[in-house]
């Protein structure tokens, strides 16, 4: 029996993949730091873990303790995250800096601690649930798109750097999804109301939310067959022409439409 990694597993796409994984027939291990939530989960095979992503000092243990009582990892799923909303302007340093260390630099270091264990196998599968947000940046979650634009860039070069192993790397790019991944805090929500962007985050916070997580948790299990595509852009079809328009679109124009969302009015 495979076993699988999944990080940020408390919730949201996580949960789904754990859910989705082990019924699959996979022995699951779900990370993440509400522990309380990961033992609500009910599934076969299936361990929970209490994780932090942003304490690298650990990640040694956790894998080691993994190691100790499975017969290695062949699936590690790069889950953890969230997203960071406001302008840059109303952003503080702290804000920005946390923002990376879980989407970005707490993913990289995880994967770099279970990384040798599948080099020596040469076998695994490295999934990472990236986001629409991570090809294509937008206002108000400058910050979130910044970290998922570094993800991809660091997980391309992973890819290529792996191509003749056969550890697979994949990308999963979802667009909205139905998850508490926009969760606002009572400090956050009075810097909405005093920034000149209140009205615009009101009616981010009140958009419509998209697909369920176990739509993406079955692109994550697709994402573990013997031959994956590097890449799963999952959305609307709205969000899917959205990435590929974006780079045939001159700047101006491109920057001109998307600001009348927050602005009301061309510039």
């Amino acid at each position: 029996m495979k076993t699988i990694v999944v990080t940020g597993a408390s919730s949201g796409i996580g949960r789904a993949a754990v859910i989705r994984l082990a019924g699959a027939g996979y022995r699951v291990y779900g990370l993440a730091r509400n522990y309380d939530k990961l033992k609500s989960i009910t599934a076969e095979n299936y361990t929970p873990f209490e994780f932090d992503i942003t304490k690298p000092d650990k990640f040694g243990q956790v894998v080691k303790s993994i190691l100790d009582s499975s017969d290695g990892i062949y699936g590690l799923v790069n889950n953890a995250g969230y997203v960071e909303p406001g302008a840059i302007e109303d952003l503080s340093m702290d804000n920005i800096r946390l923002q990376f260390e879980t989407n970005f630099f707490g993913l990289v270091g995880f994967t770099k601690a279970i990384l040798p264990y599948m080099m020596q196998r040469n076998e695994g599968r490295i999934i990472n649930v990236s986001s629409i947000a991570g090809l294509i940046s937008l206002p108000l979650v400058g910050a979130y798109c910044a970290s998922k634009h570094a993800l991809e860039a660091v997980c391309d070069a992973l890819c290529m750097e792996l191509w003749n192993t056969s550890i697979k790397v994949v990308n999963i790019n979802p667009g909205v999804i139905d998850t508490n991944i926009h969760t606002i805090t009572e400090s956050k929500a009075d810097m909405i109301e005093k920034s000149r962007f209140a009205g615009a985050y009101r009616k981010y916070l009140q958009a419509p939310r998209g697909l369920p997580a176990s739509v993406v948790a079955d692109y994550i299990l697709q994402a573990m067959s013997d031959n994956p595509q590097p890449r799963y852009l999952i959305g609307s079809g709205r969000e899917k022409l959205g990435t590929r328009l974006r780079p045939l679109l001159p700047d101006k124009m491109f920057y001109s439409q998307v600001s009348k969302r927050i602005h009301g009015q061309s510039n």
